[in-house]
Formats: structure tokens, C-alpha cells, sequence
């Protein structure tokens, strides 16, 4: 998944006249490269294996759970990385202040950008440590998973240092320059062709046409892929046809792929049935959580990143009859209308302040676009996500087997079990819809 998000000056105010430090910029055009943690570390920072990842593992549930039922109806399918989401926006909110910073602080859930930015550098630590595989395990069975960010900026803009500072130690993140004044398209096909490429050609027009002009002058964005094989993969010759009833009703035939009495952690409760699925040589897993048929929308409501927490710590080794259906869900979602609703609108606004990050020009958020690829197999799941936001001037144990058919709706978490982080969300309304 890769979010991106766009910056451009605000039409309001004059540009302030208190100097900047120039930011150390290429003036190559080509695509930011970027490892999937941090190379360096501001001073006092926290390291990445002994900071604080906690913060951001939470920063990104929470946004999980207030996505999740914002996203679509509970009769549509939806997916989406509140772990790519909460990336842009921590980097976004180092050069945020004043009651823009307080707004985007609270969406986050964080006492403070700078927290937060060290928490992330901590959890992309914990994140590289969850896919490292044993030295014996065959290649073709290596989970990968890949993070990368990036900043393209508008050739002339200088940035504040402590901003581009924090974004590579904190981030990976060391800024490109590009024309969006002279060249917008050429622009924004190097970001689509950085996205593409850190995700597998997956998500391969995040910044959809429009999405940068000439106005444009900043844009951060974060891509995320993953592929992991189950722990215990199903067996392609059992698949077969079967009903699954949306939450219209209606009833389609897919796909379901089956596991006879296979040793998984499950959970049952008032209103729903959980299953964890675990990916091979990591420490990642899907829980799939079922809501009780025609239930989907008030599940969604009522769940809370401590009722979620509290599921996951019932979950006890089971012998289940698993049937599972395939499927594969992508969307492109223009996130500006729901940030706002959550409660960060004034970051859309002339009212903005992004004064952290330059003293030249008044920005604003114009665009934060959001792509995400899940397909899920007997093999195990292939995810892509990515975030672009734009910034412009404002103007088990013994026993009976549970047998478990998951033919209705049902809500996804693909999770890093070490630290609780929610990489992937997705709502199962219709496995026959992409």
C-alpha cells in the first residue's frame, strides 16, 4: 500500500521572513530509494531496537478501528494500510504547528510529532525483525516484507532543516527535486513509477490524474508490500465451489478453500467467531473475525482498538474444520473527506500551518491518496498499499474439531504478532467483488 500526500502553498498570508536552512536536495528527477528502516538517527532519537514502537503500533490501530466503518458501507468491500496512512501523516505532522499540529496529533493518538517520529523508526526496526527468516529456510519460502518512503519537493523550495532532518533519520525519507511548476505530469508519473516499483507493480497510479498541478510544491508518500506464505497452507487440489451471502443477502458462489482439522488460534464470543492464520518463518498473521450474519455494520461500530486487544487475548489453540473463501480486494481511496471528519480539517485548509517545514510559502494539504491490493490464496497473501499526500500554497490442544465456513461477511487484521501493529484492514463483504 502506498499513501501519498500532496502540499501546496495556501492562499492565504504572505510568506514569512524568517530564514530557512536550504535543504540538501538532488536535483536529479529520478525516484528517492529508500531501505525499510531508517539509516541514521537524530541526536537523542530512540534507536530502532530500543525505542519506544509501542506509540506507533497504537497510532496505527487506532486509525485501523476509525477507518474501518468510515470506508465504505458494510455491504461493500474495502481494504486499506492504516500502517501506511499512519506513516504519511507522522511525517506530514513534523511540519505541522499551532492547531494544525494539534489536530493531525489527535487523529494520530500522539502526545507529539517528535514522539512519534522516533516511535516509527522503532517500529520499522521491529517490522524488519518480523519477516528475518531462520538461515535453513528455503528462498522460496522467505516472507518479504518492504517499506519504503519518499519526499519530492518543487526545485527552489527550501525546507527547515529540523523537518528534513527528521524525516531520513526518522523516516529514510532524504528529499528529490522535481518541476511540478514547470512539468506536473512529469511529476507525477516519477511518484506513480516509485510506487509501482516498491510495490510490485501492484499500485500503479497513486496520484491519479489532477491529483498534482502546477501549484503543487511538496509530496511525501509511504509504499508497503507483503509476501507471506501460510504457516499451514491449504491444499489447492480441496478447493471448491461454495455459497457465500452477502450482507445484502444475496447469495454467490466462490471459491472456498479448506483446512480438515488443522491446529489454529480461535476465539468465540457474543456476536462472533475469530480465527488467527499464521504466516510462515515470521511472526505476521491474519485474524479473520466473523460478526454474526446481518451484523457486519454494528460490529464495526462497536469495536474498539481495547475490544479488538481483548479478542486477540481469548484466542486459544483449537482444532478447526476451516472453510475460507479466495478473494481479491483492491481500492483507490481519496482520504481528504474522511481526515476531516476524523478531526484534522483546518490541515486542509488556508488556515494550515506547515510552518515546520518551510518559511517560504504558506502550505496546505491538497491531496492524500490511498491504494491497496489484497489477494488472498491457498498459498498464503500477496499486499501492497501506498499513501501519497500533497502539500500546495493555500489559496492447539486435544479435542473436538469447530467447524468454521466463513460464508458471510467477515473483517480482516493482518497483524505482526510482536508488536499488535495492524499492517493491512480489510471488510469481506463479497469475496466474488474485487
Amino acid at each position: 500500500m502506498i499513501v501519498a500526500a500532496a502540499l501546496a502553498a495556501s492562499g492565504c498570508g504572505s510568506s514569512s521572513s524568517t530564514s530557512t536552512t536550504s535543504s540538501t536536495a538532488s536535483t536529479s528527477s529520478a525516484t528517492q530509494t529508500s531501505t525499510s528502516s531508517p539509516t541514521g538517527t537524530a541526536p537523542g532519537a530512540p534507536t530502532a531496537q530500543g525505542g519506544h514502537a509501542a506509540l506507533a503500533a497504537q497510532s496505527t490501530n487506532t486509525l485501523a478501528i476509525d477507518l474501518l466503518s468510515r470506508l465504505g458501507g458494510p455491504d461493500q468491500n474495502t481494504v486499506f494500510s492504516p500502517y501506511s496512512l499512519q506513516v504519511a501523516l507522522a511525517m506530514v505532522d513534523t511540519g505541522a504547528a499551532g492547531e494544525t499540529a494539534t489536530q493531525i496529533g489527535t487523529v494520530l493518538r500522539t502526545p507529539s510529532a517528535t514522539a512519534l517520529a522516533h516511535a516509527n523508526a522503532a517500529l520499522s526496526g521491529r517490522l524488519d525483525a518480523a519477516t528475518a527468516p531462520p538461515q535453513q529456510a528455503p528462498a522460496a519460502d522467505v516472507p518479504r516484507l518492504n517499506i519504503a518512503n519518499a519526499l519530492w519537493l518543487q526545485s527552489g523550495l527550501r525546507l527547515k532543516a529540523p523537518f528534513t532532518s527528521t524525516l531520513s533519520a526518522s523516516f529514510g525519507a532524504g528529499p528529490q527535486l522535481v518541476d511540478f511548476r514547470g512539468q506536473p505530469e512529469a511529476a507525477r508519473q516519477t511518484i506513480n513509477a516509485w510506487v509501482a516499483a516498491r510495490t510490485e507493480k501492484l499500485i500503479t497510479n497513486l496520484m491519479a490524474p489532477g491529483s498534482i498541478t502546477a501549484q503543487t510544491a511538496l509530496v511525501l508518500a509511504n509504499a508497503v508490500y507483503l509476501m507471506a506464505h501460510w504457516s499451514s497452507p491449504f491444499v489447492s487440489a480441496e478447493t471448491a465451489p461454495g455459497p457465500f451471502f452477502t450482507a445484502t443477502g444475496a447469495r454467490v458462489t466462490v471459491p472456498f478453500m479448506t483446512q480438515p482439522s488443522a491446529p489454529f488460534a480461535y476465539a468465540s464470543g457474543p456476536g462472533y467467531r475469530a480465527v488467527d492464520l499464521p504466516y510462515q518463518y515470521s511472526t505476521l498473521s491474519m485474524l479473520v473475525v466473523m460478526p454474526d450474519p446481518g451484523t457486519i455494520g454494528r460490529f464495526e461500530q462497536s469495536l474498539s482498538t481495547r475490544s479488538l486487544a481483548a479478542l486477540t487475548r481469548s484466542l486459544a489453540p483449537t482444532l478447526i474444520d476451516l472453510h475460507m473463501p479466495k478473494f481479491h480486494l483492491a481500492a483507490d481511496t481519496d482520504l481528504v473527506p474522511t481526515l476531516a471528519t476524523l478531526g484534522m480539517p483546518v490541515a486542509f485548509s488556508d488556515m494550515a500551518d506547515f510552518s515546520g517545514i518551510t518559511a517560504q510559502v504558506p502550505l496546505a494539504i491538497s491531496a492524500v491518496e490511498h491504494g491497496a491490493d489484497l489477494k488472498v490464496d491457498e498459498a498464503g497473501t500477496v499486499a501492497a498499499a501506498a499513501t501519497g499526500i500533497a502539500l500546495a500554497p493555500t489559496a492447539v490442544a486435544p479435542g473436538r474439531t469447530t467447524r468454521l465456513t466463513l460464508d458471510h461477511p467477515f473483517l480482516l487484521f493482518l497483524r505482526d504478532d510482536s508488536t499488535g501493529t495492524i499492517l493491512f484492514a480489510a471488510r469481506v463483504s463479497d469475496p466474488a467483488q474485487s
